[in-house]
């Protein structure tokens, strides 16, 4: 009875390693195909993003010479001193 209980331990435990290697092996093998699609992807994220940074600076240069920008955290800042000051002023 015990000897069952054991086996049956030992073959669970062996089920579970193997499936776990199987499953480290077809992750690390995945990975390795698919290597150049993902860096053709990183390449793809990163020009894009260039390209927004450049048309946010065109817009913000074409903004500058109008009127000035405030910084963002100085305007925050001074929303929420408003807000404290508004509050307790009721």
């Amino acid at each position: 009875m015990i000897s069952d209980g054991l086996t049956l331990m030992v073959v669970g435990m062996v089920v579970v390693f193997l499936f776990l290697l199987l499953l480290i092996v077809f992750i690390t093998v995945l990975s390795w195909l698919l290597k150049d699609h993902a860096v053709l992807e990183e390449r793809q994220l990163l020009e894009a993003e260039e390209m927004r940074r450049k048309k946010k600076s065109a817009k913000q240069s074409g903004r500058a010479a109008a009127a000035p920008v405030a910084d963002d955290s100085a305007r925050i800042t001074a929303v929420i001193a408003a807000a404290v000051h508004a509050h307790r002023n009721r």
